[in-house]
């Protein structure tokens, strides 16, 4: 077997019906699935193989096994096929010029975002907006989004972004739960119900707990009282919303709550996080038709929504 050209690639279909065979594990079925013949697989099975100096498969009666070579180079294929799946994907966002894709954080997307988008949407029908959540962080270049509304910006040191605004948390808890009439009279009451506690992990530090909060109340002489722990913002909401303790909430996701009598808040000491949220995007989205209103209009939201802020 001739010595493997260690710079010129070989033929993508060779790469092709290789990966192809090591998927379903027979010259057959991978004929079957690339609508050629079997013999037309084994030859460029064996142009591969002659390519690479080296043997992919055991062939049998009963199908074809990768040798440790094979393995190790399907491992190889199978991601620069994957890479080649996601460029795809990438490529929807240059398929219309009327769209227009958003990534948040879920909570933030759920319960700051959306109760606020769909009055742009009604404004403009022409544009496609497609909304995204998630926790990873976002990759411009291989994920199709224009904006992205961000925890921080440190992982953003080359894209443009504007502040949207720092959040705070304050008490609150569903009327169900309380025991006394509003206003309580002093922080200590807050002692006669559990505490509902959010975990972020590594974040845990941008978020204020309890512990802070009684600190900056001036209580000091007893640690916060037990109660359920959540890593998941929305679920704390859901939490206090059904009765199940209080909850320091980010007043930013707790709005609509509020407004409707499902929580009330129980002291107007508000702590901010300790990071901001930021609109991150690439300059070039901007050229793409109503992107520059959508970003002055999230703008526009966030300073609202500041203004309306306790504390």
């Amino acid at each position: 077997m001739e010595q493997a050209s260690h710079h010129r690639l070989p033929k993508l279909s060779n790469i092709l019906a290789f990966e192809t065979a090591a998927k379903t594990g027979s010259l057959a079925s991978a004929a079957d699935t690339l609508c050629i013949t079997p013999a037309a697989v084994s030859q460029q099975i064996r142009q591969l193989e002659e390519h690479l100096g080296v043997k992919l498969f055991v062939r049998s009666k009963s199908g074809v096994e990768l040798t440790e070579p094979g393995i190790s180079y399907l491992a190889f294929a199978q991601e620069a096929f994957e890479t080649l799946r996601v460029a795809q994907q990438n490529m929807a966002q240059y398929q219309g010029e009327h769209t227009l894709t958003i990534t948040a954080l879920p909570a933030l997307a759920s319960r700051w975002l959306m109760p606020r988008l769909y009055q742009w949407m009604d404004r403009h029908p022409e544009i496609d907006l497609r909304i995204q959540a998630t926790h990873s962080l976002t990759d411009f270049n291989t994920n199709p989004t224009d904006f992205y509304l961000s925890f921080g910006d440190e992982h953003y040191p080359q894209q443009d972004k504007i502040e949207l605004f720092r959040d705070s948390v304050i008490p609150v808890c569903s009327p169900t739960l309380l025991k006394a009439p509003l206003p309580l009279d002093n922080p200590e009451q807050l002692f006669d119900y559990p505490m509902i506690h959010v975990d972020w992990g590594r974040d845990g530090r941008f978020l204020p707990d309890w512990s802070e909060w009684l600190l900056a109340a001036s209580i000091t002489t007893r640690p916060p009282n037990p109660g359920p722990s959540f890593n998941l913002t929305a679920m704390a909401i859901d939490a206090a919303v059904a009765g199940r303790g209080i909850l320091l909430g980010q007043q930013s996701l707790i709005r609509e709550e509020l407004q409707q009598g499902k929580l009330v808040t129980l002291s107007s000491l508000a702590l901010p996080l300790n990071k901001s949220y930021f609109l991150i995007y690439p300059k070039r989205i901007l050229d793409k038709p109503k992107a520059q209103e959508l970003l002055d209009w999230l703008r526009q939201q966030a300073d609202n929504d500041r203004n309306l802020r306790i504390g």
